[in-house]
């Protein structure tokens, strides 16, 4: 689906993942790797902005940003451009080293904060790179072990755990150890609206702050998302509210609620149109991580926006 703007407000809290154009490597060597670390360091100084965690993988880059003054976009793009120069520079390239456009994944930091920063720290292991994440050098894994960073701030997150440092550190170790073995939390990109990962009370923060602020969060009308569900699947509106249980009723109930969170609607909003109660619309919403639907509801939901494009 075609991205909308990004969301962007003092005190914004996102997970950012960078790649690499075409997926080649950005990191060729450790000078990279510091280079690119130096440039944060350097911008996070300069704009002000929060780091709580960080990966450098070889083609791709996690970072875990708060945004209290300059927004995401601008600090995105010092770290992008300077860096682009820096590569191009020293192997003689020209041209983007970045895919076209980094994912922002706005969340909610009371509910998130902790499993992003554990997802991001465990990122080596999951790839096989290392056997555990203090092996690895290139992430803010060590410095939450070791004390204070000129990088990131370990303590805001380590006051979470326990006042008494010693302490603190020890669960956090043990909080990351525990999930060595586990798969992806699908959980911290199922987002709203592409953007959003948080549920409706999140989402509503959300809009307010946005308008408190003079931005804006455009999505098409809900009755427009139906009619083009109902000219895509050939399913009607009255069937998908209707209790049939038929294989394309269900499939087009799915990829309406999902279509509808893609847009950044609350289930509250679903609940008007397909007049089911809460639990059974969260169970819909959640058909595009599920096996056997998720390529359907993929490959639809591109021709779903190609419709509501125009």
């Amino acid at each position: 689906m075609a991205r909308p703007p990004r969301i962007e407000f003092p005190g914004a809290f996102y997970h950012i993942i960078v790649r690499g154009n075409q997926r080649q490597d950005i990191f060729l060597d450790d000078q990279d790797r510091s280079e690119y670390l130096t440039r944060i360091q350097r911008y996070r100084k300069e704009r002000g902005f929060i780091l709580y965690a960080y990966v450098l993988m070889t083609n791709h880059v996690h970072l875990l940003i708060e945004t209290p003054l300059t927004p995401i976009s601008r600090i995105m793009q010092l770290i992008s451009l300077t860096y682009t120069q820096y590569f191009n520079r020293k192997y003689n390239k020209v041209g983007h080293l970045f895919q076209g456009r980094y994912k922002s994944l706005l969340c909610d930091r009371d509910e998130y904060l902790l499993s992003l920063v554990r997802y991001i720290h465990l990122n080596p292991v999951r790839a096989d790179v290392v056997k555990g994440p203090g092996e690895y050098g290139w992430s803010s894994h060590n410095d939450y072990l070791r004390g204070k960073s000129d990088i990131v701030q370990p303590d805001r997150v380590l006051r979470l755990f326990s006042e008494r440092v010693s302490r603190a550190r020890k669960l956090y170790e043990e909080f990351v150890n525990e999930a060595i073995g586990t798969g992806r939390d699908e959980e911290l990109y199922s987002a709203v609206g592409q953007q959003i990962v948080g549920d409706d009370t999140f989402v509503e923060t959300v809009e307010k702050k946005v308008d408190g602020h003079g931005g804006s969060y455009r999505r098409p009308p809900m009755v427009k998302i139906l009619r083009v569900v109902e000219e895509i699947t050939g399913v009607s509106g009255d069937k998908m509210i209707s209790l049939s249980r038929g294989k394309e009723a269900v499939f087009a109930r799915s990829l309406l609620a999902v279509a509808a969170r893609e847009y950044g609607y609350r289930l509250a909003d679903l609940q008007t149109v397909l007049k089911r109660d809460y639990s059974v619309l969260s169970k819909l919403s959640r058909a595009a991580v599920e096996e056997g639907k998720r390529e359907r509801i993929k490959e639809t939901l591109k021709i779903l926006n190609a419709h509501l494009q125009t």
